[in-house]
């Protein structure tokens, strides 16, 4: 199984996986998971239950005329599908 590729960013949105260069693009259709995750915190204080609810993104690249998703969480990090 291909190991998915960590998300590049340009600012806060994700660049063109295809062109793999900062272009215009349009965002789209997204989701989010809708699973309760309460928060845990150890003897420090630290949150031992983050969310992890997958957000999923859609984008359009106007340079190459692709699309592309991303989707994950900011526990884990995002990556393109």
């Amino acid at each position: 199984m291909e190991e998915r590729q960590e998300v590049v960013y340009t600012g806060a949105i994700p660049q063109c996986p295809h062109c793999e260069k900062p272009t215009k693009r349009t965002g789209g259709i997204g989701g989010v998971t809708l699973v309760y995750y309460p928060p845990v915190y150890d003897e420090n204080g630290e949150n031992i239950n983050p969310d992890r609810n997958t957000r999923t993104s859609q984008y359009h690249c106007h340079e190459c005329d692709k699309d592309y998703v991303v989707a994950g969480n900011d526990h884990d990090g995002y990556k393109y599908c």
